[in-house]
């Protein structure tokens, strides 16, 4: 029986682990506002709390706020954004007090917890592109992520296999 109940605190506190946000702020997420349905009409999602992540595409500080364009994407398990290529749409991070655009640059990827408060017009190309604008509550900048490449070995298929012991078994 204590196993059991050792086994179950072990596996909350490596679920939670995982989150980027407190349990808190996870717990006013409303999952019922999907992205594709709040774009289409923010104000009859307003003031409600969502989870939504993406790649940032341009940061602007202004007096005593911040906001960030960012390309929505869908979120894996961790809440990081993930399937870089496809997306959504767009929206905007409202975050008050200052984030340096030095550091939350365009490429990098973002999650945000906050409320949808509105919505705002701007120029994208030859059209005007009507942005949903979130509060943010939490903001997760995830590092970078490291490029692995395959290393051409030239001298793998020379050599018997049993006599070649490759450093990548």
């Amino acid at each position: 029986m204590k196993t059991k109940r050792v086994f179950i605190i072990l596996t909350v506190f490596l679920f939670s682990a995982c989150a980027p946000f407190s349990d808190g702020i996870m717990q006013q997420v409303d999952t019922t506002a999907p992205f594709a349905e709040v774009q289409k009409s923010p104000e009859q999602y307003m003031s409600r709390t969502v989870l939504w992540g993406g790649v940032i595409i341009e940061t602007n500080n202004r007096k005593g706020e911040t906001n960030i364009k960012v390309m929505q994407t869908s979120l894996d398990m961790e809440k990081r954004p993930v399937n870089l290529d496809k997306s959504e749409g767009r929206f905007i991070i409202r975050y008050t007090g200052f984030l340096d655009p030095v550091i939350y640059e365009k490429g990098r990827e973002i999650t945000v917890a906050g409320d949808i408060v509105g919505k705002e017009m701007h120029p994208l190309g030859d059209i005007t592109y009507e942005y949903p604008v979130v509060g943010a509550k939490a903001i997760r900048l995830w590092e970078k992520r490291t490029e692995y490449r395959d290393v051409y070995d030239p001298f793998r298929h020379h050599y018997p296999l049993w006599w070649y012991r490759s450093p990548y078994w």
